[in-house]
């Protein structure tokens, strides 16, 4: 495996319909359940959004609701139960799932469901996907119960329409500051998809630390444009083939101060604001611009520290060839502590120990190569 095939990557945040890390939804799926307790017992609920191929299922359990994400689901089949949801427009019950359960999808007969209700979620009379009500009993559902059921489905259907358009939102967002990302690279075409590549292996390596949803955010924009500083360095020292002089590397070492300035007054970016400063700190004290140590350096920083180092030593520059993927990943062991974060380097040679580039030849030099 190359090693800008790391697992994982830009592709794989969550920007799909919003649905997947919407608390909001979950929220009133759980509170929905609980406040039919008194009458049915609801065993599992489900959204599942017109052109997304995930559905969000919650399934009861002895500890509360746990949230599941089932893909490629038939719940939306037009030619079975919600083809007669959508066409009437209101909830419909099915007293009987077994009569009819090849329609259904596959987790339907694994958790047993008996009985269900489905509702249309509509939007300003526009259907935007469905919600389901499943019991582990056979029951029969009282048509009471229909006016609580569709209006929960219409407050579902908002949240859902506002999560597709926060979505669509930061897909813009995102667009932008690839944009950017390509402004920077375009200076320097040794550096040419450096960014993407440190975004990728940033995202990975947070991943494994439990980062939430919206701190990964941050660091997906700060990783993209760590390096947007460099837009304000002369490309002649740029693209130096030679060592820099320390009038030079001192020219050099401005760009995380410019680059935090470049997007200090845009509003979604100021989470990546720190990423972008400090991710040339190192967590001895003896990185730039600030001397930051141990956890004075911001956590997304730390990670982005050993990704950029990771891929800059492992790509081409005008002043030395490429090192071997074994010899960075000792570069990177010998630093931790001094260089890099101990937890977070000791998890990151874990992922990149499956990395390798064949056809490299090892560098003969110091591990204080320039990057």
């Amino acid at each position: 495996m190359e090693d800008n095939d790391l697992t994982g990557g830009v592709e794989s945040l969550p920007i799909t319909g919003g649905i997947l890390t919407n608390a909001d939804i979950e929220s009133i799926l759980e509170r929905l359940a609980l406040a039919l307790d008194p009458l049915v017992r609801v065993d599992g609920l489900s959204v599942k959004i017109s052109g997304f191929a995930e559905e969000l299922l919650l399934l009861r359990s002895p500890e509360g609701f746990k949230r599941e994400v089932v893909y490629a689901s038939r719940v939306l089949d037009e030619r079975g139960f919600a083809g007669r949801v959508f066409a009437e427009g209101r909830p419909l019950v099915i007293d009987d799932i077994a009569a009819e359960a090849s329609s259904f999808p596959a987790y339907v007969r694994r958790e047993g469901f008996k009985s269900m209700v489905g509702a249309p979620l509509t939007y300003h009379k526009r259907r935007v996907g469905m919600l389901s009500i499943f019991m582990r009993q056979a029951s029969h559902v009282s048509d009471s119960l229909f006016p609580i059921v569709a209006l929960v489905a219409e407050v579902a259907a908002t949240v859902v329409e506002n999560s597709q358009l926060v979505s669509r939102i930061e897909k813009n967002y995102f667009s932008t500051v690839e944009a950017l990302a390509a402004a920077i690279e375009a200076k320097d075409p040794y550096t040419r998809g450096h960014s993407k590549r440190v975004t990728q292996y940033a995202i990975v390596l947070a991943e494994r630390f439990g980062v939430s949803p919206a701190r990964m955010r941050d660091l997906q924009y700060g990783a993209m444009l760590h390096d947007i500083g460099k837009i304000g360095v002369r490309g002649q020292i740029l693209n130096k083939r030679g060592r820099l002089t320390p009038e030079e590397f001192k020219i050099i070492k401005r760009h995380p101060i410019i680059g935090e300035r470049i997007i200090d007054s845009v509003d979604f970016l100021q989470g990546a604001k720190p990423v972008v400063r400090s991710h040339h700190e190192r967590f001895g004290g003896t990185g730039y611009p600030d001397g930051l140590r141990d956890e004075e350096i911001p956590f997304l920083a730390r990670i982005v520290a050993i990704v950029d180092f990771y891929d800059a030593l492992t790509s081409e520059r005008p002043y030395r060839p490429a090192f071997s993927a074994e010899q960075t990943r000792l570069f990177i062991k010998e630093g931790i502590g001094r260089d890099f974060d101990p937890l977070l380097a000791t998890e990151f040679l874990k992922l990149a120990s499956a990395i390798s580039r064949p056809e490299e030849v090892p560098v003969e030099v110091g591990a204080s190569a320039e990057l």
